[in-house]
């Protein structure tokens, strides 16, 4: 299982991308990378930073939604020209706890790097990295020297261990073995 920094040093996640200023008054677009965008809202405290973690924290002060993004009045920021320096930088806030999250939903960080099984027991594989293209999740399994994706679907996931580091997939024909689509 992945390392994690110790409980006061959260692990910060991105949830968005700074765009566009929009108006004269200081607002800015930001692109929703985040299947929570509820929790940026007025007085949250997010981070802003070019890399993995932010670099500096500022506070919201409005939040609206405009055209599949958010419109975001920031806590200090009065001005195009402030705004306009925020521009491509990413919005981090801190991991949730894994018991606040909807049944079924993990973090990638956790999922890379556990065992896949069978039903049965049989390694399957690995869980190199998670794949949100084209609508659908699927997780990339490494099996020896190919790599599969496979739907994350209850009928094909049917367990989580991240305390054990595994989850089982229900290994169909054609789902990782010479039948399956290469990734």
């Amino acid at each position: 299982m992945p390392d994690h920094p110790p409980e006061d040093h959260p692990v910060w996640l991105v949830v968005g991308q700074m765009g566009k200023a929009h108006g004269v008054h200081g607002s800015i677009l930001a692109e929703i990378m985040t299947d929570f965008p509820e929790r940026i809202q007025p007085g949250v405290e997010v981070g802003l930073g070019e890399s993995q973690s932010p670099e500096r924290n500022i506070c919201i002060h409005d939040v609206r939604y405009h055209r599949g993004r958010w419109l975001l009045d920031l806590v200090g920021i009065r001005s195009r020209e402030e705004v306009e320096e925020l521009r491509g930088l990413y919005l981090f806030l801190p991991e949730q706890a894994l018991e606040d999250l909807p049944e079924g939903y993990y973090y990638e960080h956790h999922l890379v790097g556990l065992e896949c099984r069978s039903p049965e027991g049989e390694v399957l594989g690995e869980v190199r990295a998670l794949d949100t293209e084209g609508g659908q999740t699927r997780i990339l399994v490494r099996r020896d020297t190919r790599e599969f994706l496979v739907p994350w679907v209850p009928e094909l996931i049917t367990h989580v261990d991240l305390e054990e580091s595994y989850l089982i997939i229900q290994n169909i024909p054609g789902l990782l073995d010479d039948e399956a689509v290469i990734a």
